[in-house]
C-alpha cells in the first residue's frame, strides 16, 4: 500500500479571481494532470475529507485559505506552489487502495474499503459487503455529494484491478472477455463452444463488468479511477448497463444536484439469471466461473439501488432485471411497484432489452431480499 506526501499550501490570488476576496478553481479546467487530491486541513474520512465545488464545477477559496494537497504515490509536492502551476502536480496519478477492514457486514460476510491512504488516515470513498465463498459483492455504499454536478468529464477509464487476497480465483478479468464468457455460458447451457445464440459476437448483447458504484458518482478523476476494482462489479448484459441502468445512475445525480441533497446510496443484486438449457429445457443459472461442480461469479438475476436521504429518512429501492432474454418479466418483480412517485425517472422501464425496471418501497423490498442494509427508513425518498 502507498502512503502520500502531505504539505499545506498557502492559497493567494491565483486562477480565477472572485467578485469577493479569494478565487475558484475549475474542476475541469484549472487543475494540472496529474491530479493531487485537494483536501480540506481540518480532515476527515470521506467525502468530508474533499474541498467539494460550490458552483459548477468551481471550488471557491477565500484569500490566504489552507489547503492540503496529498499525492497517495510516495511522491513531493513543493509547499507555496499555486495550484495551476506546474509545481503542484503529481508525478503519477494518485494511487488508491483496495483493503478488508477486519469487519463483517450482514451475517458473516467480509467487509471491503476502497480509498485512500494519506498520511495516518484511509479516506475511504466506497464499502463493499464481498462474499467470499460465491467471489461475489453483495452491495457497494458510497456518499453522493449534491455538488456532483461538478463532477470531472472525460477523465481516461484505467484497466480493471482483481486486488489482493479478495478473489480465490485467479485471472478474473479474463473470465469477462467475450470469447470466454461465450464458452462458459454455452457449456452450462449445452451449446456449443463457438454459438453466438445468448453472447452475441459485436453487439451488446454480452456480460459487461457493470459497476455497482459508477465512477461518475464521483466528483475527482481520482476517485474515478478508485471505482475499477472488480469487487465493485458484477456481470450485467451490456444492453442493460448502458441503457435503463445508466439512465438511473444519472437520474439520480440530477436528483442530488436539482434537490441540493446529499444522499446515501447502496447498490447490489440479488438472485443468479438463468437461462432454458438446449437439450433438457431446464433453468439454468449463469456463471462465469465453472470448475467441476464448483461455481463463482454469479450472474446476477436483479441489480438493486437503495437511495437514502438519511436526514429525511427517505429511502426507495430501483430494481432493473439482469436478463434482455426474459419472456415473462412479471416473475422478476418482487415488490409493488412505486415508480409513478417518480416522474425524473427516464428510463424505459418495459424494455426487457434495456432491462425491464420498476421501485419499491424499502420495506416491501425486504420481504424478499435479506441481503439488505439494516437503515431506519419511514418515508419514500
Amino acid at each position: 500500500m502507498k502512503r502520500s506526501q502531505l504539505f499545506l499550501i498557502f492559497i493567494f490570488f491565483y486562477l480565477a479571481p472572485t467578485q469577493a476576496a479569494g478565487c475558484s478553481i475549475s474542476l475541469n479546467n484549472d487543475i494540472t494532470e496529474p491530479q493531487p487530491l485537494i483536501l480540506t486541513p481540518q480532515g476527515g474520512y470521506g467525502n468530508d475529507a474533499f474541498f467539494l465545488p460550490s458552483s459548477g464545477d468551481r471550488i471557491l477559496l477565500t484569500d490566504n485559505q489552507l489547503v492540503d494537497i496529498a499525492c497517495p504515490n510516495g511522491n513531493v509536492l513543493v509547499a507555496g506552489a499555486s495550484l495551476g502551476s506546474s509545481t503542484s502536480q503529481a508525478s503519477t496519478i494518485p494511487y488508491h487502495t483496495a483493503r478488508f477492514t477486519g469487519n463483517t457486514c450482514l451475517t458473516g460476510y467480509r467487509e471491503i474499503e476502497i480509498g485512500f491512504i494519506v498520511g495516518s488516515r484511509f479516506l475511504t470513498i466506497m464499502l463493499l459487503c464481498f462474499d467470499q465463498a460465491r467471489q461475489h459483492t453483495l452491495y457497494s455504499q458510497f456518499n453522493l455529494t449534491k455538488t456532483i454536478g461538478g463532477y470531472q468529464t472525460g477523465y481516461p477509464r484505467p484497466s480493471w484491478l482483481q486486488g489482493s487476497g479478495f478473489f480465490t480465483v485467479s485471472g478474473v478479468d479474463s473470465l469477462y472477455t467475450r470469447n470466454q464468457q461465450r464458452i462458459t455460458i454455452n457449456r452450462l447451457l449445452g451449446l456449443s463452444d463457438s454459438s453466438y445464440q445468448y453472447i452475441a459476437e459485436t453487439s451488446d448483447l454480452y456480460l459487461a463488468r457493470g459497476h455497482l458504484t459508477a465512477k461518475a458518482d464521483f466528483l475527482f478523476g481520482a476517485q474515478h479511477r478508485a471505482t475499477f476494482y472488480l469487487v465493485n462489479a458484477a456481470p450485467q448484459w451490456q444492453t442493460f448497463n448502458g441503457r435503463n441502468w445508466n439512465n438511473l445512475e444519472q437520474d439520480v445525480r440530477n436528483y442530488a444536484s436539482r434537490n441540493a441533497v446529499d444522499l446515501v446510496v447502496y447498490t447490489g443484486t440479488h438472485g443468479v439469471t438463468t437461462l432454458l438449457h438446449s437439450v433438457t429445457g431446464a433453468e439454468t443459472e449463469l456463471y462465469l466461473y465453472v470448475n467441476g461442480a464448483a461455481r463463482g461469479i454469479p450472474v446476477p438475476r436483479i441489480f438493486w439501488k437503495l437511495v437514502y436521504d438519511p436526514v429525511r429518512k427517505a429511502g426507495t429501492v430501483f430494481i432493473g432485471v439482469n436478463n434482455p432474454y426474459i419472456l415473462n418479466p412479471s416473475k422478476d418483480i418482487i415488490c409493488t411497484n412505486v415508480c409513478s412517485q417518480y416522474s425524473w425517472l427516464t428510463w424505459r422501464a418495459t424494455d426487457v432489452e434495456d432491462g425491464y425496471s420498476y421501485c419499491c418501497s424499502v420495506a416491501d423490498f425486504r420481504r424478499t431480499v435479506t441481503t439488505f442494509p439494516n437503515l431506519e427508513v419511514t418515508q419514500l425518498l
